[in-house]
């Protein structure tokens, strides 16, 4: 049995109207963030870490809202170029994440036109330099990624090429790697932009420059994936090919006998049941041996990581001459002990994070869970990022979504802004802006799971949630809860189940706390951590933020809704139907009365003034968005027909009831395109008694301005 998107195929076939993004319209949109940016990105000099945050070069906070533009996208024509470049501005992003410039398909910052694939694409790169100026003349600065999706020719000297795929872990230790890693970096950095006349390792509108991407070799020790295997494939995640393990433990076979005496080493080979060189420990074997065996191994991996990184660094900064900050990788897998790779990674600017909502699985069909996160909060990517967030160092979340199709994407965007204003955290790139927005086209791919610029719904949140971030609606929590990490921890929460313990792996640590206060970690050293004392969070009737901004409610039930309620912003995301008919039930100004089970309503001040005195906000009603034919499964996570569009939504209806204006007040909300350009048309709005009530979704829309008294006094 095959089932439409949603419940019954008829029903949600009636229910759903074509709702495409057209980019060329932008130019006639009636919302504009640009004032949230202070051009041209750099006037003030580099981006820099102070304490716990980042600040210009006058000093003044900096945060940064922006989304990663991956592989060929990052090198459009001029024309393009210029319209990506407004369109960003006009969303108010402020940073662009250049994710994979040495990809392997299309456009690439490398010339794999020969043997080797080594030197630079200069035919790409000069459409590269003019799209950044072009974006540091409007305020946004750059996020440079040196190692991404770098593969490697027949020319190139590299064992196994085929087999060694992106080189994860390999990377690290393997010479040749690392010769080419310095080599791209030194060419790519010194290179002068001919439109900023700089060289980009002395460009202050570069933000900040990453070494690798999701390439910790201690999460690799510890996945198991450093064991020597010919995937003839080369995958993202392949495990080392033979050669590289072989060198691998050559390394850790001449760091023995610098680092452990002959007594220790013979120890080991006893346990190993076989004499001569020993061979690096698989996760099947943690806990058959020696916890002084484990550790061995253990110091070794984390020590040539820690070495490759302070290599990398040193190279960069002094040789290469870099002026802008710089980091190594971020904390990837909430399922492994990232301690350790975090640790390595405290050396750099700042802390990083990743993380998705349910991750699809893909190959010969897509799966995913279609979970939602309001019904999850102890699991939600927020309580995943709060682990990574350390004292004394300011943190940036560079990747997140909940990819599509995932039937309650809508969350994602509202969530993870909120609660990031909640920590003080320092920034949020979303994951992935996506090449359609070059051509406009009607209809997601099958390859762009992360895209978000043909997703109308995820178009509407990039609106509203950067209204909250650049006015900061939320405030922080003034409480805090540190995590103290000793050595020993560091060593022994890599033995445990780590499915047990994930994501803080400290058992006594509320996993629920971060949706409460702010949370941090800082490393003892060899210290003993005391007994923990951490406050006790009390689910009675759902998690209240401090200061109560945040209320996450009804998720023991299976019907979790967030509400958030500040001066300048409000919103009801999450589950709705058990609202219908309901006096009052939302926030101190908005009400919910709708047909949708499932929907995200935010109401954002378009003036700077409080929803109490505002004139014009910006009104969000939304509920989901599919290509058209898109089918599952009967178990609703398989996606049997992929669907050829055009993009749909599923349009909220009912009633939004908005509280604390006067009733003579007269309302016009006009209701706007995907881009927020103007459609003509209204939803319908009047005043009763203490309220006034819009009858949203017809027609259909997801973005609507809302004027008082438009023709009256102001």
């Amino acid at each position: 049995m095959t089932i439409l998107f949603g419940v019954m195929a008829t029903a949600r076939a009636e229910q759903r109207v074509p709702f495409p993004v057209d980019w060329t319209s932008m130019g006639e949109s009636s919302l504009d963030l640009s004032r949230f940016l202070d051009a041209p990105a750099g006037k003030h000099g580099f981006i820099r870490p102070q304490g716990e945050h980042l600040v210009d070069g006058a000093g003044k906070r900096f945060r940064i809202w922006g989304v990663n533009l991956g592989g060929p996208a990052c090198f459009p024509e001029k024309q393009q170029a210029e319209r990506l470049a407004d369109t960003f501005a006009a969303l108010g992003i402020n940073c662009v994440r250049f994710h994979g410039l040495d990809s392997a398909w299309g456009k690439s910052s490398l010339d794999r036109s020969g043997d080797r694939w080594d030197q630079l694409n200069e035919a790409d790169l000069a459409k590269f330099d003019y799209l950044f100026d072009q974006l540091r003349r409007r305020g946004i600065y750059a996020n440079l990624n040196l190692n991404v999706f770098r593969t490697y020719g027949p020319g190139d000297e590299v064992p196994q090429p085929r087999e060694l795929g992106l080189g994860k872990w390999a990377t690290h230790f393997h010479p040749r790697l690392i010769q080419l890693q310095q080599d791209y970096a030194r060419k790519l950095l010194t290179r002068i932009n001919p439109y900023t006349g700089r060289r980009y390792c002395e460009e202050p509108a570069v933000v900040v420059v990453e070494i690798v991407n999701e390439n910790s070799l201690v999460g690799g020790w510890l996945s198991g994936r450093l064991v020597g295997v010919d995937d003839q494939d080369g995958g993202t995640w392949s495990p080392l090919p033979t050669q590289y393990a072989e060198e691998l433990n050559r390394q850790f076979n001449r760091w023995l006998a610098e680092n452990r005496s002959p007594q220790q080493r013979h120890e080991f080979e006893n346990q190993a049941g076989q004499a001569g060189p020993l061979t690096l420990l698989s996760p099947d074997e943690f806990s058959r041996v020696s916890r002084e065996r484990f550790e061995t191994d253990y110091q070794f991996i984390v020590q040539t990581e820690r070495k490759f990184l302070s290599q990398m660094r040193s190279f960069l900064k002094d040789e290469v001459g870099l002026q802008s900050m710089l980091i190594g990788d971020s904390d990837h897998s909430d399922t492994l002990n990232g301690y350790p790779h975090m640790l390595n990674n405290a050396m750099f600017d700042y802390m990083d994070g990743h993380g998705y909502w349910q991750h699809p699985s893909t190959g010969a069909e897509v799966r995913i869970k279609n979970d939602p996160m309001v019904n999850d909060p102890s699991d939600s990517t927020i309580v995943q990022f709060a682990r990574t967030a350390m004292v004394g160092k300011p943190f940036v979340i560079s990747e997140t979504q909940h990819p599509y199709p995932h039937q309650y994407a809508a969350e994602g965007m509202p969530i993870v802004t909120a609660f990031s204003m909640l920590q003080d955290w320092d920034g949020v790139c979303f994951h992935a802006w996506g090449s359609s927005f070059y051509d406009s086209k009607s209809v997601i791919e099958r390859h762009e799971l992360f895209q978000l610029s043909p997703d109308p719904i995820k178009v509407a949140a990039m609106w509203a949630c950067g209204l909250m971030w650049h006015q900061q609606v939320i405030q922080p929590a003034a409480e805090r809860t540190v995590r103290n990490v000793n050595a020993s921890q560091m060593v022994d929460w890599c033995r445990v189940s780590r499915w047990d313990r994930r994501p803080f792996f400290d058992p006594l640590f509320p996993r629920i706390l971060p949706l409460v206060q702010q949370t941090r970690w800082q490393y003892v050293g060899d210290d003993e951590v005391p007994t923990a004392d951490y406050p006790a969070v009390l689910i009675d009737k759902g998690i209240r933020s401090e200061g109560g901004q945040l209320d996450w409610l009804g998720f023991q039930d299976g019907r979790g809704h967030l509400l958030m309620q500040t001066p300048m912003a409000e919103a009801i995301v999450g589950f709705q139907s058990d609202w219908r008919g309901k006096a009052w039930k939302g926030t101190h100004h908005i009400s919910t009365d709708l047909s949708n089970e499932f929907a995200v309503v935010m109401l954002v001040s378009l003036d700077g003034q409080p929803i109490q005195h505002s004139r014009q906000l910006l009104l969000v009603a939304a509920d989901r968005a599919v290509c058209k034919g898109l089918t599952w499964h009967d178990d609703m996570q398989t996606v049997d027909q992929w669907g050829d569009g055009p993009v749909e939504i599923r349009p909220v209806k009912g009633k939004v009831s908005i509280k604390g204006w006067q009733e003579s007040e007269k309302l016009n909300v006009r209701v706007l395109g995907a881009v927020g350009q103007p459609t003509g048309e209204q939803w319908a709005a009047e005043s009763r008694g203490d309220r006034h009530v819009i009858d949203v979704g017809s027609p259909a829309g997801i973005m609507a301005i809302v004027e008082r008294n438009p023709a009256g006094p102001k």
